[in-house]
């Protein structure tokens, strides 16, 4: 690990910190202060949220292990849940002291406080039976005026982001809905694993994709957070044609183009370089580019690509990151065309950390490109 990278991760984990500490001490405020616990129900409030909130950090030391006990797995599941509630409450509860303005009697306060942690409550609900059963199927058709044959259909998986909590059928669970969606080929555009399953892949049943033309996948930000070697390792295993910065050729039909993650030039790793992902590419024929964030579209559509299949935003998941990244990316969620070139950012195949999401579902995307005459 080099210096820099070091670096980086101390800045991020005090800033983490910096938030964590002080978003807990302003809802403890707020909770205690404006529904005025005293007493044995403030005493059992304080312990409670200290002792959950304890364990949602310590959650993620445990995440870590490779091989953990059962136990250490559901502390792990109650820990990033709790984080979850952490963002929805801190969210709700600071919109709801900008209502203050209107008022600031106690009973105001109170009424206003109450509904809040009620609204909380049904939305950290929601958010966790959102993500239960099998993730969304979308189907899109794109016309496409150089495709050299009558159909071409792919399907997109991204953010699968396996970690110490995901069993093993939920994952063979979306190989069989892949499948059965007889793809010709399958993209995965980024963060495949959270832990190393260099050992375990076998078990997920990462081997059983099927398409004619096999799966093209490119790195996302968590292959480098949890080991780039160890993502080629398992690509290889499985049969992922990995494309860094490079692209292919396919039955002299159409491209397939990827490029790396922009975490590759903060680790200095095969850093991305769109131009390079695209030398000697015959513009005649579609080009399907993979990348695991959005925003290298503002340079790949000076190309003319076909379509750009990206994921990371995770359409936010839960407030504040829905809020946060809508304005944060242009290209936030859903299929766009910006001139000749189409991108579609998913939502996810999966989640990372809480299985939570409020206003998105995770998504399996098939696309059917068909010819057109135009």
């Amino acid at each position: 690990m080099s210096v820099k990278e070091i670096g980086l991760r101390i800045v991020f984990f005090i800033v983490f910190l910096s938030i964590y500490i002080l978003g807990n001490a302003y809802i403890i405020y707020r909770v205690m202060h404006d529904l005025k616990l005293h007493g044995l129900a403030l005493t059992i409030f304080i312990i409670f949220y200290l002792a959950i909130t304890f364990l949602s950090v310590y959650s993620f030391k445990i995440s870590r292990f490779n091989s953990p006990t059962i136990s250490a797995k559901i502390l792990t599941e109650i820990g990033y849940i709790w984080l979850g509630i952490f963002s929805i409450s801190l969210t709700y509860l600071l919109i709801s002291h900008l209502v203050f303005i209107f008022g600031h009697t106690p009973k105001f306060r109170y009424n206003t406080t109450l509904i809040t942690v009620i609204l909380i409550a049904v939305s950290s609900v929601y958010s966790i039976i959102n993500t239960c059963g099998d993730p969304k199927v979308r189907e899109y058709e794109i016309k496409v005026p150089n495709l050299p044959v009558d159909k071409l259909s792919i399907v997109q998986l991204s953010d699968i982001h396996i970690d110490v909590t995901t069993k093993y059928d939920t994952v063979k669970r979306i190989v069989e809905i892949t499948n059965s969606l007889n793809p010709d080929i399958i993209a995965f555009v980024g963060d495949l694993a959270d832990t190393d399953i260099t050992k375990t892949y076998e078990k997920y049943g990462l081997l059983d994709f099927k398409s004619k033309y096999g799966t093209f996948a490119v790195s996302g930000n968590h292959e480098y957070y949890r080991g780039i070697t160890n993502y080629e390792f398992v690509c290889d295993k499985i049969g992922f044609k990995l494309l860094n910065n490079e692209n292919v050729l396919v039955d002299d039909k159409f491209y397939v183009a990827g490029i790396t993650d922009p975490t590759s030039i903060q680790m200095n790793y095969k850093p991305l370089n769109v131009a390079k992902s695209l030398e000697n590419i015959d513009f005649s024929k579609p080009v399907i580019f993979l990348s695991h964030q959005p925003n290298p579209f503002f340079e790949s559509q000076k190309y003319p690509i076909t379509i750009q299949l990206s994921g990371h935003t995770h359409a936010g998941q839960i407030p504040p990151f829905d809020i946060i990244e809508y304005f944060l990316y242009k290209y936030f969620c859903g299929l766009y065309k910006d001139s000749d070139s189409y991108i579609y950012v998913t939502t996810g195949t999966r989640w990372w950390g809480p299985p939570m999401r409020l206003f998105s579902k995770s998504e399996i995307v098939k696309f059917n490109l068909v010819k057109s005459s135009n």
